[in-house]
């Protein structure tokens, strides 16, 4: 687990979202010893001389060994095409917020590289909160692909002291749907418990996903919230769910796709 996130992949293009994702990078890779390699790639709203001078800046102030790449071309193409060449843990880039999200967000570099990685990918805004994780969301909903993320949320609470809160939630209020989210919770908190990762848990029916969870999310000043990036369940976090949180979170969302896995002990541990 220490070795979860050795090697990050820094999307930077100079924007205050960018800085946010840095500082966050910053702060992952001294919990673990991580390498930095950032990524500028050249448009028409990035300027390669002014992105190396402030990472040039921001690694001298920090004493930090950070490797930076200029690319040419189309930035989801880059920074798909650098993950796989590379082997990176985890892909760190800015999202630039809510205005006019819904019309962004399909050609957006967020959701392309989300789309296409497959290592986890964390969105930072500019309003993000400090890059410390004293408290880390983590929903569960009513799929087996839920709990997906949760050795992900181990290996951060475990080197950060995270407190985790586990939050059972479903726009349904069925009773097979509440027995299934109560279920997957409850295996959770004892999982987390036998790692002695410290918890609290709530469960939530009938609910909007998105504004539920980003709500709970300030409530308990999480630094980082973590989802599955597609069919957390039939009408959950899959399509519109998870670009609201992705945009509209003020808190970091780690997305993890379906088809990441290399932690040990996935869906159902």
């Amino acid at each position: 687990m220490e070795k979860a996130f050795g090697k990050i992949l820094l999307g930077f293009d100079n924007s205050e979202a960018a800085m946010a994702a840095l500082q966050s990078a910053y702060g992952l890779s001294l919990k673990f010893h991580s390498q930095i390699t950032a990524l500028v790639v050249s448009g028409k709203d990035t300027n390669l001389e002014e992105s190396r001078n402030t990472l040039d800046s921001f690694a001298k102030d920090k004493q930090l060994s950070m490797t930076i790449l200029e690319k040419q071309g189309a930035v989801y193409d880059e920074v798909i095409k650098l993950e796989k060449e590379g082997d990176y843990d985890v892909i760190l880039m800015g999202s630039h917020g809510s205005s006019g999200w819904r019309k962004l967000w399909m050609g957006s570099n967020a959701f392309k590289v989300i789309s296409s990685s497959t290592c986890p990918v964390i969105t930072v805004t500019a309003k993000a909160s400090s890059p410390e994780l004293n408290n880390i969301l983590l929903p569960i909903a009513d799929s087996r692909n839920t709990r997906q993320k949760v050795p992900y949320c181990i290996a951060l609470a475990k080197e950060f002291g995270s407190t985790v809160h586990i939050v059972g939630l479903s726009k349904s209020r069925s009773g097979e749907t509440g027995k299934k989210v109560s279920s997957y919770v409850n295996q959770t908190a004892k999982y987390l418990a036998d790692k002695g990762i410290k918890y609290t848990t709530k469960i939530n029916l009938g609910v909007d996903i998105a504004k539920e969870c980003i709500a709970y999310a300030e409530e308990v000043e999480a630094g980082l919230m973590l989802i599955m990036s597609e069919t957390e369940s039939a009408g959950l976090f899959m399509d519109s769910y998870s670009q609201q949180l992705v945009n509209l979170s003020n808190v970091p969302v780690m997305s993890i796709h379906t088809r990441d896995t290399r932690l040990a002990g996935a869906a159902g541990y």
